[in-house]
C-alpha cells in the first residue's frame, strides 16, 4: 500500500491525497486511534506512549534518548521534579505524529525527496491531533506540536519565533537535533559529540534559542579546538 502512495504538494499549506489507498488507510487509522483514545476519558498519555512504542519502535527509542537529554537541559535551567516530568513527557511524545507517516517515508535509505519532506513536516500537526484524541493536557499538546519551530521564526508548522515558542519545545528541539546527529542514519554515519555540539553552536540564535544551547553545553561540554 505504501509503495502506491503519491502526493501532490502545492505552495499553499494544503496537501492533496492522490492515492485513494493512502487516503483510505489514513482515514481508517485516524478513526481507529480516535476510538482507542475515547477509552481514556482522562489523560491517555501512557497509552499513547505505548502505541508509539508498538507502531514506531525506532521513533520511540529515539524519543526516549531525546527525553534523557532534555531532562539534563531542564536541570540546567533549574526545573523542579514536576516540570522535569512534564518535559520528559513532551520529549517522549514529540514525534508521536510519525505513527501516521508511512514506514516507506520514515525508513528510506537516503535523504528525503521534496514530497517526502512535505509529509514529514506534517508530523507535528498529526501529533497534536493524536494528543487531542487521547485527551492529553492542552499544554502537552502545544509542547509536542512546536518542536520544529525556529528561534528566527522560519520553522514549522506555525512559524513561531523567539519566546513565542514554548520553552519546553525549545529544549526538546535541541535535544532532538543532537540525538539525530549522533545517531546512525541509513544515508550517513553518526557524527561525533564534538561535531554535533559545534553544529548546534553554529545555529545558535537562528534555529535554536541561545539560552538552551548554553544550557546544553553546560550539560554536555566540548572544546571547540577538538572539532
Amino acid at each position: 500500500m505504501y509503495d502506491q502512495m503519491t502526493l501532490e504538494a502545492s505552495n499553499t499549506a494544503t496537501i492533496k491525497l492522490v492515492s485513494s489507498s493512502w487516503a483510505n488507510h489514513l482515514t481508517r487509522l485516524l478513526q481507529r486511534l480516535k476510538t482507542i483514545g475515547r477509552l481514556h476519558k482522562t489523560d491517555g498519555t501512557e497509552a499513547l506512549v505505548k502505541r508509539l512504542k508498538r507502531d514506531r519502535p525506532e521513533t520511540y527509542y529515539h524519543s526516549v534518548r531525546v527525553s534523557r537529554v532534555s531532562r539534563s537541559i531542564g536541570r540546567a535551567f533549574g526545573f523542579d521534579d514536576a516540570r522535569l516530568k512534564q518535559l520528559c513527557y513532551a520529549a517522549v511524545l514529540h514525534d508521536v505524529g510519525k505513527i501516521l507517516v508511512p514506514e516507506a517515508v520514515l525508513n528510506r535509505p537516503r535523504k528525503p525527496t521534496p514530497t517526502e519532506l512535505f509529509i514529514l513536516h506534517k508530523h507535528p500537526s498529526f501529533g497534536a491531533l493524536l494528543a487531542s484524541y487521547f485527551n492529553l493536557p492542552a499544554e502537552l499538546r502545544v509542547r509536542t506540536q512546536h518542536h520544529h519551530e525556529r528561534w528566527d521564526g522560519r520553522g514549522y508548522p506555525h512559524k513561531l519565533g523567539g519566546s513565542d515558542i514554548p520553552l519546553m519545545a525549545r529544549i526538546v528541539q535541541v535535544a532532538d537535533t543532537y540525538d539525530a546527529m549522533v545517531s546512525d542514519r541509513p544515508y550517513r554515519k553518526a557524527l561525533s559529540h564534538e561535531t554535533a555540539a559545534a553544529e548546534l553552536r553554529k545555529c545558535e540564535g537562528k534555529q535554536f534559542d541561545p539560552s538552551v544551547i548554553e544550557a546544553f553545553l553546560d550539560t554536555y561540554p566540548y572544546k571547540v579546538s577538538e572539532v
